[in-house]
């Protein structure tokens, strides 16, 4: 499993923010966790985190 980097939310920038519950699970790509709590976000390849940020279940926002 892949540790995202964790941030303060007011560096979103222009990404979109997606909610952990939102983000894909079913993917063959490796798995991603939140670089706070390591709970596992998302299952999906490293180019879908170009334009995206997550924000986990603990309240962190994370980025590749």
């Amino acid at each position: 499993m892949i540790e995202l980097r964790t941030f303060p939310g007011l560096f979103v920038g222009r990404r979109t923010v997606l909610q952990a519950d939102e983000a894909p699970r079913d993917s063959e790509g490796p798995a991603y966790a939140c670089g706070a709590c390591r709970q596992e976000l998302v299952r999906a390849d490293r180019t879908f985190f170009n334009d995206v940020v997550v924000k986990c279940r603990c309240g962190e926002f994370n980025q590749l």
